[in-house]
């Protein structure tokens, strides 16, 4: 697959996503994702506080906060970084976060989606995941880089997820990224 000439066939609601998966696209050589090297911090400012980079574990599968956004901390509630994802109670197998993780890993493709929002702030609608896979060999993925953007209820909007995960449980989906 040469990832430089396929796009994503998505709206993004946030421009944060938008940015970041045009970046993540534009550091693609070819049938090769990046790796953690070919990404710069100082090339990502307009999205740096959305990020989450996650290591991947194998056998077994698992996932190692090495990084969290500024924006990202307040969303999950506290800090979680160095934490295996398989240790944190709304986070471990079998949830959407974990299965969309999984998915991005074993397919070595960007996997978008959107986790309603169950937390402390009450003017959150739900969030847009978009799961990039980084790869330091090109092929297998070794970290996800994370882009997290919060949309934003609208006045009088109550309902969570109107674009959400149709394939998941609402209810299991609510406590996937916050607890």
């Amino acid at each position: 697959m040469d990832y430089s000439t396929k796009m994503l066939n998505v709206k993004y609601r946030a421009i944060a996503s938008d940015l970041a998966y045009k970046y993540w696209l534009s550091k693609c050589r070819g049938d090769a994702i990046p790796s953690r090297e070919d990404i710069s911090p100082a090339e990502m400012v307009s999205f740096l506080p959305n990020i989450l980079l996650l290591d991947v574990q194998k056998e077994p599968l698992d996932f190692r906060f090495r990084l969290i956004g500024t924006r990202i901390v307040p969303l999950l509630n506290r800090d979680y970084t160095g934490e295996l994802m398989s240790t944190i109670e709304n986070l471990k197998s079998p949830n959407s976060v974990w299965k969309n993780c999984c998915k991005a890993v074993e397919r070595a493709e960007p996997v978008y989606a959107f986790t309603p929002y169950v937390g402390p702030k009450k003017d959150i609608l739900d969030v847009e995941d978009l799961i990039l896979p980084l790869a330091s060999d090109g092929k297998n993925v070794n970290m996800l880089m994370i882009i997290l953007a919060t949309v934003k209820k609208q006045p009088g909007q109550q309902d969570s997820g109107q674009q959400g995960d149709k394939s998941e449980n609402k209810a299991e989906s609510a406590k996937n990224w916050a607890s």
